[in-house]
């Protein structure tokens, strides 16, 4: 008989909201018990076109670290591209310290916001980047002394007692793949893998097939309960059309992302949708209106990429076929109106939703 995992749920928000939202956002998903955890996905300044001011990402992981006591604190995710691996470590050090052991470190390459960076990505390829980031940051919060000299990154330290400390010798380190290449790093080298938006079960399926052909070419075993999450826009409200419109705008961002900028065919074909159904929004950019698509966007396209939106029971049924796939951490990008609202999505999806989840199959097959 295939093992099974109960699914943990958490939040995530990306670092474009305001620092005492995130907070009450932090106090909600604790007191809603969702035990996947408070994340935060790093914002960039490209975020400004849509009237919205990107924070720091540490910064926000310490400002909701100091208002939660005991649910996982996730960085979902930032680019190595961004920081040295060893400015990275120390960074994720500090918010691992702040909230006694809890972090969760996610790293992805984030092309929407390495694009104004002028990194040539066919130079710094991205699998090696990843996984020469993630031996340094390894080392550096194991406390021992080293001299690294990988192909793209450079480091040496000498030896810290950080156990002596009480600090953690090891962060568990996620990794946001997209592409069947970074699924396989994920399998090979990570703690767990992060979906991106629009993660559709058909596409969790093909993400695990990936990242088990990565941990068996290099004999590794995948614990049992590997986890396996995913970037899912959830509104929930007892008024199912309002939470539905809520996710509209977000989700007609994120086909534009996935056309314009990750050109990730298996995203969008698993969907199930043709092929045709994204001509309108490959229009919009061909014509520069790629940020007024909202209307393009139908119930059937959400309901298809699993957008988790309705009302409490829409909700576990969209929240189940995830789990059914083998998204065992369903990261909830809650969307609103307003503060309120997604304090109203994070209590309904508590109350009403996660105690009811049955579980999924095990990621390690």
């Amino acid at each position: 008989m295939s093992a099974t995992v109960s699914p943990k749920v958490g939040v995530i928000f990306k670092s474009y909201e305001p620092l005492s939202s995130m907070q009450a956002y932090a106090r909600q998903t604790e007191a809603s018990n969702m035990n996947g955890g408070f994340w935060i996905a790093e914002a960039y300044h490209w975020f400004r076109q849509y009237g919205l001011e990107a924070r720091g990402c540490f910064t926000t992981l310490a400002a909701v670290s100091m208002v939660t006591e005991k649910i996982p604190v996730g960085l979902g995710i930032t680019s190595p591209y961004m920081r040295h691996p060893t400015i990275q470590a120390s960074e994720a050090a500090a918010i691992d310290e702040l909230s006694n052991g809890r972090f969760i470190m996610g790293i992805g390459v984030g092309k929407v916001g390495i694009e104004y960076l002028e990194y040539d990505t066919d130079v710094m390829k991205p699998v090696p980047v990843h996984r020469e980031s993630i031996e340094i940051m390894r080392k550096v919060w194991s406390g021992e002394e080293y001299a690294y000299e990988g192909k793209l990154f450079k480091s040496s330290m000498p030896q810290y007692d950080r156990a002596a400390d009480g600090l953690r010798t090891e962060i568990p380190i996620y990794v946001g793949a997209t592409g069947p290449f970074m699924q396989k790093l994920s399998g090979k080298e990570s703690n767990g893998m992060l979906l991106a938006g629009l993660t559709s079960p058909a596409f969790v399926r093909y993400a695990i097939d990936n990242m088990q052909q990565g941990a068996k070419a290099v004999n590794r075993t995948i614990p049992t309960d590997f986890p396996v999450g995913g970037v899912i826009l959830c509104s929930c409200s007892e008024d199912g059309d309002k939470a539905r419109d809520a996710t509209r705008s977000y989700t007609g961002t994120y086909i534009v992302n996935k056309i314009r900028n990750i050109k990730n065919d298996v995203i969008l074909a698993g969907s199930g949708l043709p092929d045709s159904a994204w001509d309108p929004f490959r229009k919009a950019i061909a014509e520069g209106t790629q940020d007024n698509v909202t209307h393009l966007v139908t119930d059937e396209m959400m309901r298809n990429f699993t957008v988790i939106s309705g009302n409490p029971d829409d909700c576990l049924e969209i929240t189940q076929e995830l789990v059914d796939a083998g998204l065992n951490l369903p990261l909830l990008e809650v969307v609103g109106d307003d503060e309120e609202d997604n304090l109203e999505t994070i209590r309904l999806m508590g109350e009403h939703v996660v105690p009811r989840l049955q579980p999924g199959p095990s990621a390690a097959g």
